[in-house]
């Protein structure tokens, strides 16, 4: 079958708009159907155009998306159907709300295994079998919603393919190769949808399953996509020693928690075999916010990690979420002045974001919170729920002022002035890492969804006058 694969992009600028970075959902899925003999081409618009002549085309249309891309996945999904083009959608958004998405595509692919649901989906679509015998697929039937029961999870992430990447149209483009060596998180942090989607059991692949992938593709950087690099730390000893063994000491980033730095042997490993920066999940620099997300982490912990790994030559990213019950708006100002006092390279300013399928959007829900379910603006970008510390508009503002202050017009000076003077690549890619960051931070208001956006928020914030109430009570 010809078969196209469409990773949709946010429609409104985000601090990602300018990272060419892939999820591997599809990549996997891929070099799978194509291992089977079917033709297949991926699309990722930050990355080049769709061929909208070529998908047309197609046998079977797969979409993955995020609950922020959702929307763009439901309008590409409903012009394929209107072409009597099969249409499937994945992803951790409609995993946990397929009768929203069945409103828009043939079939769902809930929870993991996209691979063999796609394969089996094929075969199903090709009078194989039937669609009840494909696990995990979600779709209609006499008009009344059918949802399969989930595929098992897979026990042993050695037999899945290596992502394909050459699938992808403009994958030229990207910079650093995506690897992935682990699925899942044992944390109970109650604003991620990690767990829900991959459980709180860590599975690993080997570590010569992963230094095979990694000679197979022969990358110049690479960034380890696990949501924790660091979960085992005997494991990764292993696999960063292997790396070292076979020569692979090309630079590389990954997501760890504070508590890597503990291990002098992983930080040594670490840094003998290329570690270029490591991105943080610090959430906050509030310890009752810290307790609240359950982070497992003090204040302590995140200022002692930033100054070991500085010494150790490896840059820190640090990832924040504001907008927490006990944050405040001077909680978003003591963040930023905690981040430059602290030399974090570069930094994160999350918004808090209720996903569907965590306790935080069930409880938010329920208690009436929730501004608005436009799934455009769920981005950690937009504030989309009423803190209960200050108004929406006011963490909306702060997040940005935040931004601005710390990407302030010294460092990208700086950065620059680096680069001049070393000519390093390493100086280099920082200068332009800087540069994007400090550009974003001043240009999100030039986008008019933004605009509207911020607009609302100070709306729902005035306060109404007694006459205008008191004649909306009598309505």
């Amino acid at each position: 079958m010809k078969i196209r694969l469409i990773e949709p992009e946010a429609p409104s600028m985000h601090l990602w708009s300018h990272s060419y970075f892939v999820r591997l959902g599809l990549p996997i899925i891929g070099a799978a159907l194509k291992q089977h003999g079917h033709d297949v081409r991926i699309y990722n618009p930050q990355l080049a155009p769709i061929d909208w002549d070529d998908v047309h085309t197609a046998d079977l249309v797969g979409l993955s998306s995020t609950t922020s891309t959702t929307p763009a996945t439901y309008a590409i999904a409903d012009g394929l159907r209107r072409r009597r083009i099969p249409v499937i959608v994945g992803g951790s958004h409609v995993t946990f709300m397929a009768d929203e998405a069945l409103e828009h595509a043939d079939f769902v692919a809930r929870g993991e295994g996209g691979e063999t649901i796609m394969l089996e989906l094929v075969d199903a679509l090709q009078g194989k079998r039937e669609l009840e015998s494909v696990t995990g697929l979600s779709f209609r039937r006499d008009g009344q919603n059918v949802h399969n029961e989930l595929h098992e999870r897979c026990a042993d992430l050695d037999t899945l393919p290596f992502p394909d990447i050459t699938l992808v149209a403009g994958n030229e483009r990207i910079t650093q190769t995506p690897i992935m060596t682990s699925w899942g998180c044992p944390f109970a942090c109650n604003f991620c949808s990690v767990t829900a989607m991959f459980g709180r059991k860590y599975r690993f692949r080997s570590a010569e399953n992963v230094v095979a992938e990694i000679k197979e593709k022969k990358p110049e950087k690479i960034f380890f996509y696990d949501d924790n690099f660091a979960a085992d730390k005997k494991r990764l000893k292993k696999l960063l020693r292997l790396m070292i063994d076979e020569g692979i000491t090309v630079p590389w980033g990954a997501q760890v928690r504070t508590d890597v730095v503990r291990d002098q042997e992983l930080l040594e490993l670490m840094r003998a075999s290329g570690a270029d920066f490591v991105a943080l999940g610090l959430e906050s620099v509030n310890q009752e916010t810290l307790d609240h997300f359950e982070k497992s982490q003090t204040v302590g912990d995140i200022e002692h990690a930033i100054k070991v790994l500085r010494d150790y030559g490896i840059r820190s990213h640090g990832m924040f979420v504001l907008g927490a019950d006990s944050d405040s708006p001077s909680s978003v100002r003591d963040t930023v002045t905690f981040a430059i006092k602290n030399h974090i390279d570069t930094v994160m300013l999350n918004i808090l974001t209720p996903l569907p399928g965590t306790q935080q959007f069930n409880d938010l829900d329920a208690q009436g919170r929730i501004i608005t379910k436009d799934w455009f603006l769920y981005d950690a970008q937009h504030v989309v729920f009423e803190p209960r510390q200050m108004s929406a508009a006011e963490l909306q503002r702060e997040v940005l002022r935040g931004q601005r202050r710390f990407f302030n017009a010294e460092r990208p000076v700086q950065k620059f002035a680096s680069w001049v003077v070393t000519r390093s690549r390493r100086s280099h890619d920082r200068m332009l890492e800087y540069g994007w960051c400090w550009w974003y931070a001043r240009m999100w208001w030039r986008d008019p969804r933004n605009r509207r956006h911020m607009r609302m928020l100070e709306e729902r914030s005035r306060p109404q006058p007694a006459g205008a109430l008191a004649g909306a009570q009598r309505s």
